[in-house]
């Protein structure tokens, strides 16, 4: 199992010194871009992408965890730090539940 990296110039550069393929994003269309060929690459098991660009294409990121393919999509911090609470894809389904989150 392979990884491969979405992040900004920065948290890319900090993985690509490591040895993990991937490319970097400073827009949602570049990060959407990365995400489909991620995904078509075979022997691609992981897919780190940072939180901010993984906001900026919610629907993607969450699209790929209800279908539950081969690829495991993983949101990280940038090298700016975690964001601040934000609602989890867990919190979203608990609310559609009338669960408390």
């Amino acid at each position: 199992m392979e990884f491969f990296i979405i992040a900004d110039s920065h948290t890319y550069l900090a993985f690509a010194l490591a040895g993990v393929p991937g490319g970097q994003a400073e827009t949602p269309d570049q990060a959407r871009a990365l995400l489909h060929l991620a995904l078509e690459e075979p022997g691609i098991g992981l897919v780190l992408i940072t939180e901010r660009l993984a906001e900026e294409i919610r629907e993607e990121v969450d699209a790929l965890r209800w279908e539950g393919g081969q690829t495991l999509v993983v949101e990280i911090p940038d090298l700016t730090g975690p964001l601040s609470r934000k609602e989890t894809l867990l919190d979203r389904v608990r609310a559609l539940m009338g669960l408390p989150t």
